[in-house]
C-alpha cells in the first residue's frame, strides 16, 4: 500500500489553510479526521501509557471521541482521542498510539498526517 507522504502539503494547504489560531486549528483537525478516518478498524497499540494496554496489543478502534466540545476552550489544546475496545473494556487513547492494521488507505493517511503534525 503506497501512502502519499506529502504530509506538510496536506497540513498547510488542505487542513490548516484558513486557520488563524489554536481554536480554528482544533476545528480543522477534527473535521479532517472525522471526514477521513473510517471506523471501525483493527489496530495495534504502539503507545507507552500507564493504562492496562501493552505494546503490540490488538485493539479495535471504534470512533474519534473528542469530536464534539462543550466550549471553545476545549479545542484550544486539541488532542485526537480514539475510543478503542480490548475484549469488553473500552479505553480512550491518543490517535498516534494506534498502528492501523485493517484501516483503508485514506484512514491510514489521515492518521499519518496527524502523527507527522504532532511530532513537528
Amino acid at each position: 500500500m503506497n501512502i502519499d507522504n506529502n504530509h506538510q502539503y496536506r497540513i498547510d494547504y488542505k487542513i490548516l489553510l484558513d486557520c488563524y489560531d489554536a481554536y480554528e486549528q482544533g476545528q480543522a483537525w477534527t473535521l479532517y479526521l472525522l471526514d477521513n478516518i473510517n471506523f471501525p478498524f483493527s489496530a495495534e497499540y504502539i503507545g507507552n501509557s500507564k493504562i492496562s494496554l501493552t505494546a503490540k496489543q490488538a485493539i479495535n478502534a471504534l470512533e474519534l471521541v473528542n469530536s464534539e466540545y462543550a466550549s471553545d476552550e476545549d479545542l484550544e489544546f486539541f488532542i485526537a482521542l480514539v475510543e478503542v475496545e480490548v475484549g469488553d473494556i473500552l479505553y480512550e487513547i491518543p490517535l498516534e498510539d494506534l498502528q492501523p492494521l485493517t484501516a483503508d488507505k485514506v484512514s491510514r493517511q489521515a492518521i499519518e498526517d496527524w502523527r507527522f503534525y504532532i511530532k513537528q
